[in-house]
């Protein structure tokens, strides 16, 4: 049990003296875990979890079915990893709820938990009111992104629909780099110029990575 580690080794004495934000993602799975086995520490068997799923990016990912197949974790175990990582996506998808998003930076602070660890491409918008405050977000579509299938007319008829004065366009690169594309560059020109005409602005279109996003607005990428 984490009790029983030597206190150099805790992560529960190190939470408490130093924060719990000084403890990385081992030791954190740790805590949740709480114990080990016959033949590993909880440290060393949230290592391996770790490991054996590809790293802690594709925790947001893992299913029950994924779990219970590795060793040292039984239902139990699998079952409070999962309502952790439930919570943190929920928590995420609250957040600040009347924030108004002012910079590129607090778009991404409210969207990269969602967008970043994503295998395939998903367009999503943001409809906004005169404050910049979210009223709807929306998957548009899953897949390559080009203007053939992201259609201009689904788009707008989101913001109608719920009077947003102004739109933020999102994608991610599941590639990790958020370099736009030509074919990003045309799509950002063409719906900038469309929202002209529908008195709609585009406020700005982030591509989102690893740990980094591009925004039109700025014109430059983002390392975070």
């Amino acid at each position: 049990m984490i009790k029983s580690l030597p206190k150099e080794e805790n992560p529960r004495e190190k939470a408490l003296i130093y924060g719990i934000e000084s403890l990385n993602n081992v030791e954190l799975l740790a805590l949740i875990l709480r114990t080990g086995n016959k033949e590993e520490s909880v440290l060393q068997l949230s290592q391996r979890l770790l490991n054996d799923i590809g790293g802690f990016s594709q925790l947001n990912h893992v299913s029950y079915a994924d779990l219970i197949q590795l060793k040292g974790i039984k239902e139990a175990k699998a079952i409070e990893i999962l309502s952790i990582i439930e919570i943190a996506k929920r928590l995420q998808a609250n957040i600040s709820p009347g924030q108004s998003l002012v910079t590129p930076t607090d778009i991404y602070q409210r969207v990269k938990n969602k967008l970043m660890f994503l295998k395939q491409e998903h367009f999503v918008i943001l409809c906004l009111d005169n404050k910049n405050r979210v009223l709807k977000e929306k998957t548009i579509f899953i897949g390559s992104i080009n203007m053939s299938v992201v259609t201009p007319r689904e788009v707008f008829k989101e913001a109608i629909h719920v009077s947003s004065a102004k739109l933020v366009l999102l994608h991610n690169h599941p590639s990790g780099d958020a370099f736009p594309s030509d074919e990003d560059k045309q799509l950002t020109i063409q719906f900038i110029q469309l929202g002209e005409m529908m008195s709609i602005e585009i406020i700005d279109h982030l591509i989102i990575g690893w740990n980094q996003f591009y925004s039109f607005k700025a014109d430059q990428i983002f390392y975070q």
